[in-house]
């Protein structure tokens, strides 16, 4: 389950985990935490036996719709040091990379400093970095599964994004990590109308061996 959706603190959100297995959006506010921050938050996990299976990276100010920086600049070498921290203290394989808010399109820049952060990544210790077609910004260049193939990273399929942004079809598709939530709401599978069970099993058919995360709001 991810837990930092709908929730006022990371120790709110690690109490409410129902699984061993659980994801976070990027728990600092800047980029570049100290080694004490991270082994912090490395401790609130071990004290509760939770497994890391994937992070998101620094994507800017989320609370006041950032979401994500490479339309403007680089990702910092200090914060690809902060992530393979966390790598090598928890063995999170799998981190999500948003692109940034610079328009309905990709940049050639966006693309370049995406692909940069993935090359890094994997070199570094064979991390996989992720992107997420998204819905509710206009203004945010990776709404699809065509948008999101123009990136060369692993596919994060969040069912309900997609759902919002159309129509769902998953024939052909293998995700490196699967996010639920129903639609309309966001909620729990069941709160909505979307056929979640249905997805999931075909994903399951289809080969897909991963997790499969709840991020919906509490």
């Amino acid at each position: 389950m991810n837990c930092s959706i709908g929730r006022n603190s990371l120790t709110e959100g690690l109490d409410a985990a129902t699984t061993p297995n659980v994801e976070l959006w990027w728990p600092f506010a800047v980029p570049d935490p100290t080694d004490a921050d991270i082994d912090a938050v490395v401790a609130e996990l071990k004290s509760r036996n939770l497994t890391l299976v994937a992070l998101n990276m620094f994507g800017g100010d989320l609370a006041a719709g950032d979401r994500g920086i490479l339309h403007e600049r680089d990702m910092p070498a200090a914060h690809l040091d902060a992530i393979e921290r966390f790598h090598n203290l928890t063995g999170v394989p799998r981190f999500n990379l948003l692109v940034g808010r610079g328009g309905a399109q990709l940049t050639d820049q966006q693309v370049e400093r995406f692909g940069a952060v993935a090359r890094d990544v994997e070199k570094r210790f064979g991390g996989v970095v992720m992107i997420e077609p998204l819905s509710g910004a206009e203004d945010y260049p990776v709404k699809t599964l065509a948008d999101a193939a123009l990136l060369p990273g692993g596919l994060l399929l969040d069912l309900y994004h997609l759902a919002v942004n159309g129509p769902v079809d998953l024939n052909g598709v293998m995700p490196e990590h699967v996010q639920i939530a129903d639609s309309p709401g966001r909620g729990a599978p069941g709160t909505g109308s979307l056929p979640l069970a249905e997805w999931v099993q075909q994903l399951r058919d289809a080969g897909y061996g991963g997790h499969v995360a709840g991020e919906w709001l509490p």
